[in-house]
């Protein structure tokens, strides 16, 4: 079993993500948002929340990026979590109120948002 489907991420993502309406999230945002939901979430899953110079590529934030954008083109449409990019273009930084700083902005690759795909709630 994978730890997707061990941890049961998916119905956690989709909760996240629906709790905000459709705005677009990055991996550290929902990384974030996730662990407070469900305290402990990234050190069960054996890894960092995520950030600049936390000394591993292997983070909650590069692993949830990683694995909804990886399900999000496998199944496209019927994938609740939609998935895009903004640019780099002139990014310096992105730095998030816990104190993560983005280790994508320098990489040289663009930053992966997510949204939920379904309709907006009235409730």
């Amino acid at each position: 079993m994978s730890k997707w489907d061990e941890h049961d991420l998916l119905p956690k993502v989709t909760a996240a993500l629906r709790q905000d309406g459709r705005p677009y999230m990055t991996a550290y945002q929902l990384a974030i948002k996730l662990e407070r939901a469900h305290p402990g979430l990234a050190e069960n899953l054996g890894m960092p929340l995520g950030g600049a110079g936390i000394g591993s590529r292997n983070s909650l934030a590069q692993y949830l990026g990683s694995e909804l954008a990886r399900r999000s083109k496998r199944l496209g449409e019927s994938f609740p979590v939609e998935h895009a990019y903004f640019s780099r273009y002139e990014l310096r930084e992105i730095s998030f109120g816990t104190g993560v700083v983005s280790s994508v902005t320098d990489s040289g690759y663009d930053h992966s948002i997510f949204r939920w795909r379904g309709p907006v709630s009235d409730s």
